[in-house]
């Protein structure tokens, strides 16, 4: 028999259960462009460096929205989108100082991710759409270093509560080693946005048979502007998860969590000796960055947020969207004529534009060593067709850039069971002569929407709020996993000890159940390859 008083409390336990948000990828076969055009960094002039351009076919170096929805064609396979995506491509910067463009294996990906989350004040926030002519970058081209502490890569995945955007900024690139399994060795599976720089050529080589997959996650908390002044950045901040969570204050409205993928074809260059170096001269990755200017026919978008609830993220399971065909032999409908003939896809003895390679710590320098044009060497006088100073070999071309061939076997996350190496073959360097510097003028900015969306909240899915997402590689199969918390208020009698209050009981309970996250995954697709 017992001696001690006890009494009954009836205690609140807060018990977090998985669930899921919905998102579609929106695949893009093939690019309009690589070509140094950048109309948000240098409006109206050339860019220091290059990019690989997917989209609307109008993309110009003073592309608005406007222009964007003109396209006559996309490469993107939405028939109602015609946005800009562009990032720059990687490249191979042989030993003798020659680069090379590291093909893509298509398609590009970009993802829609309908993260919930709350606003400072506690509030659930609406998913509301980009509207055409809103513009964001993510990243910073002249990072060379980062101010992260801890390992990296990193099993830690949040909340970073206590981290200012920029340094949520660092945590949104990501640089994801491609290993299916081969030769009855096991795959290697590594989440997204694990590694935020790129690793050195020898380690790639050993551990990445398959290519190196490039990850770019844009912010999805916004303060209701449609350009975030000269970096176009500060109407836009990282929610506490990177791609999901919670947005700091005056940040209370919600985007869609985009994110870029592209997967490259690093194993092409296994066994050569050199390294792998970004277009804007980037051989750390810290650089990596990315822009998007929002086009989408009137209405399409908010439709999509609202109706394609598709936990797979097929595109083609959305009824709202169109599909065009032909999508990877749309290219860019115009090109100023001073690198209408630059060569970008190499050999060649420089970088497009000249653009020196920096490898910091320090911070890099904006245009070091770029020209007006790498190819002709007399920048924005060149002649159409002129191949005078060039690095040799063909005129260059603006479409794509070199493709792994695209096989039926393809599955979803970009990943093929067959590759075609078609390296090319080494090309005598050439010197090229400086040309004149292009000074762009000021972008216009865009117009803000003609009436505000509606901001009134809505509540999260039976109470679950999504707080991160991870996409990765099992074998052949590529699994979209989320991390969702579902609070579910339980009441049980429990025997407490006289001395401790039923309120103090309570927090005692939810104390204990605070952090644990658990994952639910869902794989993207799931077909196996054969």
């Amino acid at each position: 028999m017992y001696n001690t008083v006890r009494s009954i409390a009836a205690v609140a336990l807060t018990i977090l259960l998985p669930s899921a948000n919905a998102f579609w990828r929106l695949e893009c076969d093939g690019s309009v462009g690589t070509a140094r055009i950048d109309p948000l960094m240098d409006f109206d002039g050339l860019s220091d460096h290059i990019h690989t351009i997917k989209g609307g076919s109008a993309f110009s170096a003073t592309s608005t929205a406007d222009d964007l929805l003109k396209s006559k064609c996309q490469s993107c396979g939405v028939g109602q989108d015609k946005s800009a995506y562009w990032t720059p491509p990687m490249y191979f910067m042989a030993d003798d100082g020659t680069f090379t463009i590291v093909p893509e294996k298509p398609p590009f990906k970009a993802y829609y991710e309908l993260n919930t989350g709350m606003t400072s004040d506690g509030k659930e926030q609406k998913i509301e759409a980009f509207p055409n002519g809103f513009q964001m970058i993510s990243g910073t081209n002249l990072r060379r270093n980062t101010t992260l502490s801890g390992p990296d890569p990193s099993d830690f995945t949040g909340p970073f509560t206590d981290e200012d955007n920029d340094s949520r900024e660092q945590r949104a690139i990501g640089f994801n080693c491609m290993n299916y399994g081969h030769n009855g060795s096991p795959a290697k599976n590594e989440p997204t946005l694990y590694r935020h720089s790129m690793p050195e050529k020898s380690w790639i080589d050993s551990n990445c048979p398959d290519g190196i997959r490039l990850e770019l996650q844009f912010p999805s908390c916004w303060n209701g502007e449609m350009d975030g002044g000269e970096d176009h950045k500060d109407h836009v901040a990282f929610p506490n998860w990177i791609n999901g969570g919670d947005c700091p204050a005056g940040f209370d409205r919600r985007f869609p969590a985009l994110m870029y993928e592209t997967i490259v074809a690093t194993d092409q260059f296994i066994g050569k000796s050199g390294k792998f170096v970004l277009g804007n001269g980037d051989p750390t990755g810290y650089g990596y960055h990315g822009d998007f200017i929002a086009a989408w026919d009137e209405g399409v978008l908010q439709q999509a947020v609202e109706q394609c609830t598709d936990m797979g993220g097929e595109m083609r399971s959305c009824g709202v969207f169109e599909f065009p065909e032909n999508t990877a032999s749309c290219t860019l409908e115009n090109l100023p004529s001073e690198i209408k003939d630059e060569k970008v896809d190499g050999p060649m003895q420089r970088l497009p534009g000249g653009c020196e390679v920096q490898s910091g710590p320090e911070r890099a320098v904006k245009g070091k060593g770029a020209t007006g044009s790498s190819s002709g060497g007399k920048g924005t006088n060149q002649s159409k067709g002129s191949s005078e100073g060039s690095d040799g070999g063909d005129p260059a071309s603006y479409a794509s850039p070199p493709k792994v061939a695209a096989v039926d076997n393809k599955i979803d996350g970009g990943v093929f069971a067959q590759v075609e190496n078609d390296t090319p073959a080494a090309e005598a360097p050439v010197a090229e002569a400086p040309a004149a510097e292009y000074k762009a003028p000021s972008p216009p900015s865009p117009s803000p929407p003609s009436t505000a969306p509606p901001t009134e909240t809505t509540p999260a899915e039976q109470g679950s709020k999504f707080v991160s997402t991870d996409i990765y590689t099992d074998g052949r199969v590529v699994h979209h996993n989320k991390i969702v918390v579902q609070e579910v208020t339980v009441t049980t009698n429990v025997a407490a000890k006289a001395k401790r209050t039923p309120e103090a009981q309570a927090a005692h309970g939810k104390r204990g159940h605070r952090h644990h996250h658990h994952p639910m995954q869902h794989g993207v697709g799931g077909r196996r390859l054969r």
